[in-house]
């Protein structure tokens, strides 16, 4: 600390003529002289002593906020309060400190909650993430980050992915669109077994300053063994219709075949209906085509006196038998007729 330096005194013999009185003895000014001169002499060590301890008292307290503000900038957590005594301009100077350093703190509680807010949804979901960093031309050349589930899945830590180049683990195949939005097709290569077959979306960000690509690639190995069941599906199920309606064809045609022959059956049996009527109607104007002129050889023979005349009755009763047959036949043709009518 720099020594106070005191002002000059004024001589004892102007300064008291300034302030006793004239009239007053000679001794008794000198004792006066001398009582005031001690009183100001005792005042001005006063008060140098004061501005002494003052200053003593203030590099106390700026040392005091130097160590403070040292523990705040290597701090992590909440920063200390600066002391702050008094209503003096040094304590009102560390009441704004302090007040900076409650805004500090809100700051700093609301970066971490983001920090917190962000690191939970980079870490949860069923999505692998990978920000890498893009040069000039936006093609990636590092990666700055990746989720927990790519890490595990490509078989790297995360440690190990930021010295590996973005081709070694990720492919991008070709881009389609989907509702609006643009996807690209694209394969995980993990360090070992089989690649990770993925539909990824980029987006541009800024991490840290530095321009980069966010890349959220989702595992679409179950959706392609569905797809692919369900194409399966599809084509055995094509070949079902192809193979049934093949023997629906084969059906039908049999089913005109046998429609065909019934019809063919059908008129066949008309025919013989037909043929079996015309029949009965024969067998009825046959057998009164016989009787009637065989009547005639009867009476004739009834005239005739003779043993020839036997043989003729005996001829004449033998056609009349047969054409009694032939009308027991015919009333069996009736029947027949009959049935066929109820029944065709």
């Amino acid at each position: 600390m720099v020594p106070c330096k005191s002002a000059p005194l004024l001589p004892a013999a102007p300064l008291l003529a300034l302030i006793l009185p004239s009239d007053l003895p000679g001794e008794i000014q000198i004792s006066l002289g001398i009582l005031l001169a001690e009183l100001l002499l005792v005042g001005i060590a006063f008060g140098v002593l004061g501005i002494w301890l003052k200053e003593r008292d203030v590099a106390a307290r700026i040392s005091g906020m130097d160590t403070s503000i040292e523990g705040i900038r290597t701090a992590n957590s909440a920063p200390p309060r600066l002391p702050a005594i008094g209503g003096d301009p040094v304590s009102r100077f560390v009441d704004e400190v302090n007040l900076m350093l409650d805004e500090l703190e809100r700051s700093r509680q609301e970066l971490q909650e983001s920090r917190d807010r962000y690191r939970l949804l980079f870490e949860s979901g069923n999505d692998f993430l990978l920000v890498c960093a893009v040069g000039r031309e936006g093609t990636p050349y590092r990666i700055m980050d990746a989720n927990t589930l790519a890490c595990r899945s490509l078989g790297y830590a995360r440690d190990e992915l930021f010295a590996i180049a973005p081709r070694s683990v990720i492919l991008i195949r070709g881009d389609f669109k989907r509702n609006d939005h643009r996807l690209h097709s694209a394969d995980l290569i993990p360090r070992e077994g089989e690649r990770i077959p993925v539909e990824a979306s980029i987006h541009r960000i800024t991490l840290g300053g530095t321009p980069a690509i966010l890349i959220i690639a989702r595992d679409v190995t179950e959706r392609r063994r569905v797809e692919k069941e369900l194409m399966d599906y599809r084509y055995r199920l094509e070949e079902l219709v192809t193979q049934r309606t093949e023997e629906l064809r084969k059906a039908n045609e049999s089913l005109r075949r046998e429609m065909r022959e019934r019809e063919r059956i059908e008129r066949e049996r008309m025919e013989a209906y037909r043929q079996i009527e015309r029949n009965i109607e024969q067998f009825a104007v046959l057998t009164d085509h016989i009787r009637n002129p065989l009547q005639v050889v009867q009476g004739m023979a009834d005239l005739i006196d003779d043993e020839r005349a036997d043989r003729i009755r005996e001829q004449v009763r033998q056609i009349k038998a047969i054409l009694r047959q032939l009308d027991e036949g015919w009333v069996e043709s009736e029947k027949v007729r009959e049935y066929l009518e109820r029944y065709r």
